[in-house]
């Protein structure tokens, strides 16, 4: 009896370690755009684009369906022709061009106010923009005038925003944990359940305190704790929708809540990959009336326009099968053909990296070996009649920060492991049973 049950929990624990040891790889992807071939009689002479309707790395929100990237190829060799194979795009013809768009922000549409301004600064609406496919803010002109346009050369990452089905209860002295650092206390409660003390946090150090009053005379905007830097730019805010004080505990709710990472500036000096920046104003003929997909007026290039312009710094050649590099991972990619026939797209290679938890995986094994010992142990300890059963648990390397993440590692799994444990369940009752 002995040896068998050492050699169940042998087996047992052997299975656990075959899941804790499926190898976890980073996966890529690649996103391409539709093809330019200079043989297909709808592909116009003279100058080229890609928007994000033609590809799908860039920036594009799909709801109310706003885009502004472009990559623009000028035709300045001959307007007359189409591109052909071995032609030179010469240096200054590419252009990258990204324009801001204004959206109505999550805590701007919980009223049908035309503004929703807290301390002279109006969260109604805000700009934002692609930056060779990432989304960003971009820093307004005036932040208590949104109408009065925007600076696109300072731009910022949304670390988070939630809206009203996202409500957060945060009880007396609880922390909010958000992202990069920041954190949210709800200090303290007032005696008449009506007032809330809020810290905002930092790496833990106290960047500023509130009172927020939730009485029901109040406009929506006083009801609102904002936090902004020297520059009136909103940094956090939040809604506080209700406040509950019992004889126990006390507690909030919020939500609305919106936070913003650092600013980058872009210089006019700069340059990324083969682009210089040329300014933030749209001055070339050549984009007037171009039309960068999404919808309404706002997705057309005219002149005058705020957008972050940039052009080549190089000659580039299209020979056939090249690829030539532009930047963050973008590049186009011509086919092997015959002159002068000229195929290519733009592309992108993505990878999702799948963080490497091997220490975690040896500890999560032995203590699920250990689990198991003691489930065989406590199996035999029962009555003759009842069967051996073995944990059947699992357990799940799925990470929670981004959708395309989930999918990977969904796929390198290893299903099907709960066949051995009800195997050893069925050998280890027959045994007891002989």
């Amino acid at each position: 009896m002995e040896k068998m049950l050492k050699a169940l929990i042998v087996f047992s624990a052997i299975s656990f370690l075959l899941i804790a040891n499926v190898a976890a790889t980073d996966v890529s992807y690649q996103i391409r755009s539709n093809v330019y071939d200079n043989t297909d009689s709808t592909i116009s002479p003279g100058d080229f684009y890609w928007d994000a309707n033609s590809y799908p790395g860039f920036w594009y929100k799909i709801k109310p369906g706003l885009s502004g990237e472009v990559l623009y190829m000028h035709n300045s060799a001959n307007s007359s022709a189409k591109i052909k194979l071995g032609d030179r795009i010469a240096e200054g013809d590419l252009y990258y061009i990204s324009k801001p768009q204004i959206k109505k922000t999550k805590i701007g549409g919980f009223n049908s106010e035309s503004t929703y301004r807290v301390d002279e600064t109006d969260l109604k609406k805000y700009y934002l923009m692609g930056f060779f496919g990432s989304q960003y803010i971009v820093m307004p002109e005036d932040p208590s005038d949104l109408l009065a346009g925007c600076k696109p050369d300072k731009i910022a990452k949304i670390l988070m925003e939630t809206d009203s089905d996202d409500k957060t209860k945060l009880f007396s002295g609880e922390k909010w944990e958000l992202k990069d650092g920041w954190s949210l206390v709800a200090q303290q409660v007032d005696v008449d359940g009506e007032k809330v003390w809020l810290e905002l946090r930092k790496d833990g150090e106290t960047i500023d305190t509130e009172v927020v009053s939730t009485k029901m005379e109040l406009e929506k905007t006083q009801r609102t704790y904002l936090y902004k830097d020297s520059d009136d730019y909103p940094i956090f805010y939040c809604y506080v929708d209700s406040i509950f004080r019992g004889q126990d505990s006390d507690f909030v709710m919020l939500n609305y809540a919106f936070l913003r990472g650092d600013i980058t500036t872009i210089d006019s000096d700069e340059s990324y990959g083969i682009f210089d920046v040329d300014g933030f104003t749209i001055i070339d003929s050549y984009f007037n009336g171009t039309d960068i997909a999404g919808s309404g007026s706002a997705t057309v290039l005219n002149m005058g326009d705020k957008a972050l312009v940039m052009s080549s710094n190089e000659d580039i050649i299209l020979d056939a099968d090249k690829k030539i590099d532009l930047h963050a991972g973008m590049y186009i990619q011509t086919e092997d053909t015959s002159s002068p026939c000229l195929k290519m797209t733009l592309r992108k290679t993505c990878t999702i990296e799948v963080p490497d938890c091997q220490e975690c995986e040896n500890d999560e094994s032995e203590a699920i070996a250990v689990t198991a010992e003691e489930n065989v142990k406590a199996s035999f300890s029962e009555q003759e009649e009842t069967p051996v059963y073995v944990s059947d648990r699992t357990y799940n390397n799925e990470s929670s920060e981004s959708y395309n993440a989930n999918i990977m590692q969904g796929s390198v799994k290893s299903p099907g492991f709960e066949l051995i444990f009800g195997i050893i369940g069925i050998i280890g009752a027959f045994r007891l049973r002989k």
